[in-house]
């Protein structure tokens, strides 16, 4: 059976805010990388910077993505707002929950 429209945004909205989870988890690794290989005099220096531009390119990264869980947290809220059908709401709601605590901090 085909996911209802319900599923479908709450799905988008789930799977961006574990991207949000990841890239964060890749940029604290990607810093203490850096750090790393900052403190070690031996490394050679186009390998320090390709690696400040991985970090560089995450940091940017990161706003994009808030305003993408922004969106689809709006789009999810509004359709909940008008939504009459029989499908459980707790999992949607938890979503919503989920992306306001991402977009607080």
């Amino acid at each position: 059976m085909a996911p209802t429209q319900l599923e479908i945004k709450e799905r988008a909205l789930k799977r961006l805010c574990k991207e949000e989870h990841f890239y964060q988890e890749e940029l604290e690794q990607q810093k203490l990388h850096v750090k790393k290989l900052q403190s070690d005099p031996s490394v050679d220096p186009y390998d320090l910077k390709k690696q400040v531009e991985v970090q560089q390119d995450t940091e940017r990264l990161l706003p994009e993505l808030y305003k993408k869980i922004k969106q689809f947290r709006d789009d999810l809220d509004k359709y909940l707002s008008s939504y009459e059908g029989t499908e459980d709401l707790e999992s949607a709601k938890a979503a919503l929950e989920t992306a306001d605590e991402l977009l607080k901090n």
